[in-house]
């Protein structure tokens, strides 16, 4: 088990690595105005993503892969891989056709995006985007048909070529917003196709299988959390227009280090105990789930409290790495990088919850908190949205509390009781804050000063950690060792 966390996690770690130099390529060599444009046209291929690719297709596939005999597997591989092309295609048949309209609703009224230049910018972004989403589905099938049999390294290996093809072809047309589009669109094909060797024998059949009702079945609720995750970003990129230009970059920007952490810190480890955690119930899942929700929710505050301690510093050596960045994108990532900060730890710790939901096979109560986490995140972004960026963006933090109530509730029920849970991460969120005490008690204006309190902050975070694992009464060998073990037998 222990191997297939770190295969996972390494292949995240490059993968989050080659993101966030992708951002400073895409920083440095493109204006504000036409990254804020992309930003907006590369939420219209999202809309559909979770539906088409990454959520609903590996949540709803793999426990059916896993439970049918291993030559009906492959029949209903071959036969979906074929209803996911057909359906793809049709959607970006609309996407082409309805682009001005999606753009329509994503910018607002007002928008320096509405000018009629930089509007038509965004439909031509929009409509180069569209195969991304082609890619990115058909991928997400191939990683999930590879995931039911504990293969993990085709899974790492997609998004590692996605951002290399991006790097090269932004690096290659710098400023040119045809082949800034089409390099994200090239990348995600390139994701698909370099598992597609890993599927040996996977053809494409046109025929129906029995097991359609069922993932059908599994997709529809994800369809319906995906709608609401999706209106959330209408909503809140609609918001982000209305702010000055690089505001919308500004976002993105903080976007991608959210997620690096919460990807390689809670989502890589978190598929790879899936497919185990679908074998077990009660409180043999809550033993299972304890050791690694321990160890992950301590890095996941430590990775929080230095965000919100160190966003100015995170940002300007992220994302400046090729060229200075203008103060307002500055500013702006920085802002929201520090308010996502507080949001780390609940999100991250909700990804782990929420996986235990779905392997109990309790989608129904999975989707509903989902949902309700994503409303209550909605109407955050919306009270707030006159409130500047940095209070604007504390609604995620707000929504992942929120969330992580419902999902303990929820496992509870069904016998899965985390009980040490709440007071463990009183005390790491405490350890998180004192992370980020250097960066916000030490301000400095050059930026290669920030390089102080990074490593002082990245210490104190270091020793913190042995320290809160002491005073929890783990021994040091064990804080420092095995840090992905899992707590059940066997395992």
């Amino acid at each position: 088990m222990l191997r297939k966390v770190l295969l996972v996690m390494g292949g995240t770690l490059a993968s989050r690595v080659l993101g966030l130099l992708r951002q400073a390529v895409f920083n440095a060599l493109y204006p504000d105005a036409l990254k804020d444009a992309f930003n907006v046209a590369y939420r219209v291929p999202n809309l559909l993503r979770e539906l088409l690719a990454e959520g609903a297709v590996q949540n709803a596939l793999i426990p059916i892969l896993k439970n049918l005999p291993e030559a009906e597997a492959r029949s209903f591989a071959r036969r979906f891989a074929a209803f996911l092309l057909g359906v793809n295609l049709l959607v970006l048949g609309l996407g082409y056709l309805l682009a001005p309209w999606a753009v329509g609703l994503l910018v607002a009224e007002g928008s320096h995006l509405r000018e009629e230049e930089a509007f038509a910018q965004v439909v031509h972004l929009t409509r180069l985007l569209l195969p991304f989403l082609l890619g990115i589905s058909m991928a997400a099938l191939f990683s999930a048909l590879l995931q039911a049999e504990e293969r993990f390294l085709p899974y790492a290996l997609g998004p590692i070529a996605f951002n290399l093809a991006a790097i090269g072809l932004m690096a290659l047309f710098p400023g040119d917003p045809t082949f800034l589009g089409l390099s994200v669109a090239l990348g995600g094909l390139l994701q698909a196709a370099v598992q597609l060797p890993f599927l040996k024998g996977l053809r494409l059949e046109w025929r129906w299988h029995p097991a359609f009702a069922t993932a059908l079945l599994r997709i529809g609720p994800f369809a319906f959390t995906t709608s609401l995750r999706q209106f959330l970003n209408l909503v809140l990129t609609n918001i982000l227009t209305r702010y000055p230009p690089a505001a919308v970059t500004g976002f993105y920007n903080a976007e991608v280090v959210f997620q690096m952490a919460l990807g390689l810190l809670a989502t890589s480890p978190a598929i790879a105990y899936f497919p185990r955690m679908s074998a077990l119930k009660g409180e043999e899942l809550a033993r299972f789930l304890e050791r690694p929700l321990k160890r992950f929710s301590l890095l996941l505050a430590l990775a929080g409290g230095l965000f919100l301690g160190l966003a100015p510093y995170v940002v300007v050596l992220l994302f400046g790495l090729f060229g200075p960045l203008t103060p307002e994108n500055r500013a702006y990532s920085a802002q929201v990088l520090a308010a996502m900060g507080l949001a780390v730890l609940p999100w991250g710790v909700n990804t782990f919850l929420l996986r235990g939901l779905y392997a109990l096979g309790r989608v129904r109560q999975a989707v509903g908190a989902s949902a309700l986490v994503f409303l209550a995140n909605t109407l955050g972004y919306w009270l707030l949205r006159d409130a500047g960026l940095f209070a604007l963006n504390l609604a995620t933090a707000l929504a992942g509390w929120f969330g992580l109530a419902l999902y303990l509730r929820l496992l509870a029920r069904e016998g899965v009781r985390v009980g040490f849970l709440p007071h463990y991460l009183g005390k790491v969120y405490l350890a998180g804050f004192v992370a980020a005490l250097p960066g916000l008690l030490v301000r400095v204006e050059d930026p290669l000063a920030a390089l102080g309190p990074l490593v002082l902050g990245g210490g104190a975070g270091v020793g913190l950690f042995v320290l809160v694992g002491f005073l929890l009464g783990l021994p040091l060998r064990d804080v420092l060792s095995k840090p992905f073990a899992s707590g059940s037998r066997g395992a």
